[in-house]
C-alpha cells in the first residue's frame, strides 16, 4: 500500500505542462492548435495514468500525452486517472490561448536582420530555436517585397517560396544603389494552427 501511495504521490508532484507560457508569468497556459506536451514526472510513464478532458483531445505516446485544445475553448479541465482502478488523483485547470506572434525568417536569417543569401530559400514563419514551443505549423500563404529601389512593383506571390523574380528584383536594387545594402520589406499573410491569418510585416536588409 505503501508503495501504491508513494507512486500516486511522485505522479501528483510531478505533473507539468513542458510547453507553456511563452510570454507569460504563469504555467497555466495551453495553446489552441498546438500540440500540448504533457509530462510524467521523472520515473513515471504514461502508462500509469489516463488523462481526460470535455474540451480538448488527448492521446498518449511513450514519453508524454498530447493535448489539443478544441477550438472554441477558453478554459480547459484535465482529470487524471490511475489507469488500474480509475480512481482521480488530480484535476487542473488551464486557460486556452491563441499561439504567440511569431518571428519571420528569410531562411535562417530572422526579421530585423541582413540578408545572408538570395538563391534557394523560402520565407519560414515559426520561433527561434531557444523556444519551448516545436514545429507550431505556421503556414506562408502569401507575400510580397517591397523596397524604394525596386521601380517596378513586385506582385504578391503564393507560397513562401523566394521566387526568381524577387532575386532579380533585389540584385538590380542592390546594382541601382551602388552595391551598398538595400533596405527592403516583407508583408505576409500567415495561417496558423490555431485558426488565425495573420498580417505580419518583416524588414530585411541585403
Amino acid at each position: 500500500m505503501k508503495i501504491v501511495i508513494s507512486l500516486i504521490t511522485c505522479l501528483i508532484c510531478h505533473f507539468s505542462f513542458s510547453q507553456v507560457a511563452l510570454g507569460f508569468p504563469e504555467y497555466n497556459v495551453v495553446y489552441r492548435g498546438y500540440d500540448n506536451k504533457i509530462k510524467i514526472g521523472a520515473g513515471a510513464e504514461t502508462a500509469f495514468l489516463d488523462l481526460e478532458s470535455d474540451q480538448a483531445q488527448i492521446y498518449r505516446t511513450d514519453s508524454c500525452f498530447i493535448l489539443k485544445p478544441h477550438a472554441s475553448a477558453k478554459t480547459i479541465t484535465v482529470i487524471a486517472r490511475n489507469f488500474k482502478d480509475k480512481n482521480v488523483v488530480g484535476t487542473w485547470q488551464f486557460r486556452v490561448l491563441n499561439l504567440p506572434t511569431p518571428t519571420v525568417f528569410w531562411g535562417v536569417s530572422p526579421a530585423g536582420s541582413p540578408v545572408v543569401t538570395l538563391d534557394k530559400v523560402n520565407l519560414r514563419v515559426g520561433y527561434d530555436d531557444n523556444s519551448i514551443l516545436e514545429n507550431p505549423g505556421f503556414e506562408v500563404v502569401n507575400y510580397q517585397v517591397n523596397s524604394p529601389l525596386i521601380a517596378t512593383p513586385l506582385p504578391l506571390i503564393t507560397g513562401g517560396a523566394i521566387t526568381q523574380e524577387v532575386i532579380d528584383a533585389l540584385t538590380k536594387a542592390k546594382t541601382v544603389n551602388k552595391g551598398k545594402p538595400v533596405e527592403f520589406n516583407v508583408t505576409l499573410q500567415v495561417k496558423g494552427r490555431d485558426g488565425l491569418i495573420r498580417k505580419m510585416t518583416a524588414e530585411y536588409t541585403y
